[in-house]
């Protein structure tokens, strides 16, 4: 590359794998259970069930964090991918370019 710098387009395809799969293997299941979370304000008890509420609010909050993280995590891996299919392309180009050079 130019400048005396490489990139390691493989070492991309493999972060680009893990940034994708890690979270949808740990976050997913857990995710959805807190998505089907089956409590109601009864559940808290007569000196508790003010308090359901918010806790409900938080837990859709959290759910929705969760969410966010998959797909900014997503992004990120297709971002990463994207960025070493255009190192591989510049240089394939700049291969035949020099390859040519001397014609």
């Amino acid at each position: 590359m130019a400048g005396g710098h490489r990139v390691d387009t493989e070492a991309l395809t493999s972060a680009a794998r893990a940034v994708r799969e890690t979270p949808h293997a740990t976050v997913q299941q857990p995710l959805a259970a807190v998505k089907d979370v089956r409590i109601a304000a009864a559940d808290f008890g007569e000196a508790h069930g003010g308090n359901f509420d918010s806790y409900h609010a938080g837990v859709l909050r959290l759910a929705g964090m969760g969410d966010a993280y998959l797909k900014a995590s997503e992004a990120f891996s297709q971002r990463l991918n994207a960025a070493g299919g255009r190192y591989r392309a510049n240089e394939a180009d700049s291969a035949r370019a020099a390859g040519g050079a001397g014609e």
